[in-house]
Parts: structure tokens; C-alpha cells; sequence
């Protein structure tokens, strides 16, 4: 089989890459790949998808992703498991019922994030108030 002009720089590239692997990193390869022969093709088609729509991101998308999925790993298990039970549910949604759920939800912690501000500009204006306060008073012994 003779491959085009790219398709041979890609062949050749994907050549030094393997030749390039430890033995096993080619088994991990090797595996992989048997994986994904093994899925079903709806699943490889909605994995393919989201890898592309991964490749569509901006540069600064995919670095906050994967910045995302480092702080996932090193979750515990458990809360590890939690997260994925949430999404799980939260796929199994119909697109209205996930966009209401995540409309509210983002409403929710608006909200928290608001009354957070405001519980810390009361602090800040009582401090202020202590420090108005105590510059008032007299000074004594001096």
C-alpha cells in the first residue's frame, strides 16, 4: 500500500515514536489500543467526539482541563467516585432538565459567592470601625 506524502511523514513519525517507547510503554500502548477495540462503537464514536471537541478548545480551555483533571486525581477514591456518580446522573439528564439543574445551580452559588462579599465587607467595616475607635480614645500613661 502506498501512502501519500503525509500520510507517510505521519507513518514515519509514528514509527520513531514507538521505536523511541520503552517496552512498557509499547505494552500500555498495545493494551490501549485492544481496549479499544474492544468497545463498542457507539462508545468509540462518543469518546472520538469528545476528543475532538477537546482539540476545538482554545489553548488556555485545554490547560484549565487539565488542570481540572490533575486536582481530580488526586482526590480521595470515595470523593472520586461521588464526582462521577454526580455526572453520571447529570448525563442521564435530558438537555432541558441538565440545563435548568446547572442554570440553578450556577444561580445558587452566585448567590453564595454575593453573600460571602457582603459578610466580608461587614468584617472589613467593623475592623475599620475598632480601629476608628480605638485612634479616638484618649491616650493614657504618656
Amino acid at each position: 500500500m502506498l501512502l501519500l506524502p503525509a500520510g507517510a511523514r505521519a507513518a514515519d513519525d509514528n514509527r520513531a515514536r514507538w521505536e523511541a517507547m520503552t517496552p512498557a510503554e509499547r505494552e500500555r500502548v498495545v493494551e490501549n489500543y485492544e481496549h479499544w477495540k474492544a468497545l463498542d462503537p457507539e462508545r468509540r464514536a462518543e469518546i472520538t467526539a469528545r476528543h475532538e471537541r477537546f482539540k476545538a478548545l482554545a489553548p488556555e480551555e485545554k490547560a484549565a482541563l487539565r488542570e481540572r483533571w490533575k486536582r481530580f486525581q488526586k482526590l480521595p477514591p470515595e470523593e472520586r467516585a461521588k464526582l462521577r456518580e454526580r455526572f453520571r446522573k447529570l448525563n442521564e439528564m435530558t438537555p432541558e432538565k441538565r440545563e435548568a439543574f446547572l442554570k440553578e445551580r450556577r444561580e445558587r452559588l452566585e448567590h453564595a459567592r454575593e453573600q460571602r462579599g457582603e459578610q466580608r465587607e461587614k468584617r472589613q467595616e467593623r475592623r475599620e470601625e475598632r480601629l476608628e475607635h480605638r485612634a479616638a480614645r484618649p491616650r493614657r500613661g504618656r
